[in-house]
């Protein structure tokens, strides 16, 4: 594979580091400025975009799930600013976002991407000569026509309904129709929180539009949700992916977590030995089990404590910051068991027996077993495995089906550590 084609973006500049402890959520400054590892997700996103490269279109469609805190907007990130990065004149690239829920409406699909090619035209005019730009200019005009016409169409692209005379032909009509302006683009597809894509009968017709029958548009399209998003997207009529094109996220190596933290660590230049930077680094890797979201939350606890005291790692410090790690650990546990739809003993007993299995897995017929005498009336094992896969309690394994664990050790040893009702 050609390495030069969509290289991993470099890391994003770091924040102050005030700035960066006063923020309250990762995603709300865009890229996560010490994302690290992610080298074999990444490198399944970088296959499908050279894939539409070389001319292959269609078929380009990936899955990127896990429980909640394992890092997928943050590799969604990385792989939307590689395509901002790849976008020239010569060659447009063109990175559209797309929530769930407009995926039952065509209308809003398609006026998405032509904002997204609008926007993309206007950055790549800016502070180009006009014998380079006339044919953009040309398509930023036919743009700007076909937006608004899609806007006026019976669904807006909001997603609600109007009155419109209009009547869209269906997904397929939508799609061919732009594709005189989207053909001469090439395009990268985003759909977050992609466990919320809901049935309908228009949503097959878009997603097949997305996977295989592009109509001619240069695409690929990738979904990053929960656990079972898979499972959601089959449901709604997306099957057959290509082969390795879908990846559970789950803990980082060793290696890959030290890279992190002392990433942190070099951006804030911390006083201290490099045998204290390499104690802090790695006292704080084990405690964080390399779970991206514990990784986050170690080093916002190590910063904190150094902060307090002038920059300095002074080695009597170190179990300060490793308490507050796990008081932050605790927090995040807690966060998820308000989630869970039973009482936190029914998650604990579980925990219990998954401690007795090699694997610290269970199958879901065992998992009916112990659940189905506790449910209320009303609910099902489905109900009940839903919510614990949202919740982030539960995972399936990804070398055997129908198996379920927790996603992270120390989660696992926390539920355990429940009092017994």
């Amino acid at each position: 594979m050609n390495r030069k084609l969509f290289p991993k973006p470099a890391p994003a500049e770091p924040l102050s580091l005030d700035v960066w402890l006063d923020r309250t959520d990762r995603a709300e400054v865009g890229r996560e400025p010490f994302f690290r590892g992610r080298d074999d997700e990444y490198e399944i996103f970088q296959k499908a975009v050279k894939s539409l490269n070389d001319g292959h279109i269609g078929d380009g469609t990936m899955i990127f799930q896990g429980a909640p805190g394992a890092g997928k907007t943050a590799l969604m990130g990385e792989c939307m600013e590689a395509v901002r990065l790849h976008s020239s004149l010569d060659k447009p690239w063109v990175a559209v976002l797309i929530p769930p829920g407009s995926l039952r409406y065509p209308e809003s699909v398609v006026a998405a991407m032509i904002e997204a090619t609008n926007l993309e035209n206007e950055r790549l005019l800016e502070n180009v000569a006009d014998t380079h730009s006339r044919w953009l200019k040309k398509a930023l005009n036919q743009g700007l026509q076909l937006f608004q016409e899609i806007q006026n169409r019976d669904i807006s692209i909001q997603g609600m309904s109007v009155s419109k005379k209009q009547q869209s032909g269906g997904a397929d009509g939508l799609f061919r129709h732009a594709s005189s302006l989207l053909k001469n683009y090439h395009f990268a597809i985003f759909v977050d929180e992609a466990q919320n894509v809901k049935q309908h009968d228009n949503t097959k017709d878009v997603l097949d539009c997305l996977h295989r029958q592009t109509q001619g548009i240069p695409l690929v399209t990738a979904f990053f949700g929960l656990s079972d998003t898979e499972d959601r997207l089959s449901e709604c009529g997306l099957s057959r992916l290509p082969r390795g094109r879908v990846k559970t996220l789950g803990v980082l190596s060793h290696e890959e977590t030290a890279r992190a933290i002392k990433s942190v660590f070099d951006a804030y230049d911390f006083k201290g030995s490099s045998k204290n930077h390499e104690e802090w680094v790695n006292a704080l890797s084990e405690l964080s089990q390399g779970w991206p979201q514990h990784i986050n939350s170690v080093s916002f606890a190590a910063c904190q404590i150094i902060h307090e005291h002038q920059g300095s790692l002074d080695e009597g410090l170190l179990p300060r910051a490793l308490e507050l790690g796990r008081k932050l650990k605790n927090e995040y546990y807690v966060g998820r068991l308000r989630r869970c739809s039973e009482d936190p003993v029914v998650y604990r007993n579980l925990a219990v027996e998954a401690g007795k299995a090699p694997d610290e897995a269970l199958s879901r017929s065992r998992l009916r077993s112990l659940i189905s005498p506790l449910l209320e009336h009303s609910k099902t094992l489905d109900d009940f495995l839903s919510n614990a896969l949202h919740a982030g309690v539960l995972m399936e394994t990804e070398g055997l089906p129908k198996h379920y664990q927790t996603p992270i050790p120390s989660l696992g040893d926390y539920l355990r550590t429940l009092p017994v009702d």
